[in-house]
């Protein structure tokens, strides 16, 4: 995922950078790639050039060269789908900026918590695509709704198990778990060990370093991910209380 910051205040922008960084390093499934412009010109140039392919910018508004809705609009003659969060230290321009389709308003000073759970739901708006997981068994196609998989797991290292909520028997075929993880949305799917990943969903328990699943079945989380499942675990049930 490509996220890109705009704000002539470096200050501001190392800080929102590393809070960024600092959110997403626990998803080791969601491989992050941030550029940071302290010029709107430079922006707009690297769109100019054919080389913007970001899916969130945190944008200022108030900037020398030019203010941040006048850039949106540049953006959006080529993107419609980039999501713009505005993080400013005004809240004036907020009817002024309805035609560029912002996605959230953050207000300067940077705060951590928010800016942290402005981006979950970004992410997750963006995941949103990637509602089916695609494979093919016997030559034929598949595919199968995200919301419906509680668990996946690897067996003998070639071949994938995916296990759903609807009933019916577990699904068998030929992969490997680390290429199907990267499809995954890093916010509802968890890997709680070398071979094994969770829908957060369906978690009933997690007790020591065992999880309990809503159709009874019980897996063990490796060391090395106890710590990674948990605070993944307990940001899942945040965002839900939040609502």
């Amino acid at each position: 995922m490509k996220i890109c910051i705009c704000d002539d205040d470096i200050l501001h922008s190392m800080k929102l950078e590393e809070i960024i960084l600092d959110y997403t390093e626990k998803f080791h499934n969601l491989l992050i790639d941030i550029d940071v412009f302290s010029s709107p010109n430079s922006l707009i140039k690297r769109k100019d050039l054919g080389e913007f392919d970001y899916q969130i910018l945190f944008l200022d508004i108030e900037m020398n060269e030019m203010n941040g809705i006048d850039v949106a609009r540049e953006i959006r003659k080529q993107d419609r789908n980039l999501l713009i969060i505005y993080v400013t230290s005004y809240n004036k321009y907020t009817i002024e900026s309805f035609e560029v389709s912002p996605f959230r308003y953050l207000l300067k000073p940077v705060d951590s918590k928010k800016i942290k759970h402005v981006l979950s739901i970004a992410i997750d708006e963006i995941m949103l695509n990637n509602q089916y997981l695609f494979f093919k068994l016997q030559n034929i196609q598949y595919q199968i709704k995200c919301v419906d998989i509680i668990s996946i797991s690897s067996e003998n290292g070639r071949m994938i198990r995916i296990i759903t909520c609807n009933g019916e028997k577990s699904i068998l075929f030929y992969g490997k778990i680390k290429e199907l993880e990267k499809k995954l949305n890093p916010l509802t799917f968890v890997k709680v060990n070398q071979g094994t990943i969770v829908n957060l969903n369906y978690i009933y328990i997690i007790s020591g370093s065992e999880i309990y699943l809503s159709n009874n079945d019980i897996l063990t989380i490796s060391r090395g991910q106890k710590k990674i499942v948990k605070e993944t675990y307990h940001e899942f049930i945040s965002k839900k209380l939040e609502g």
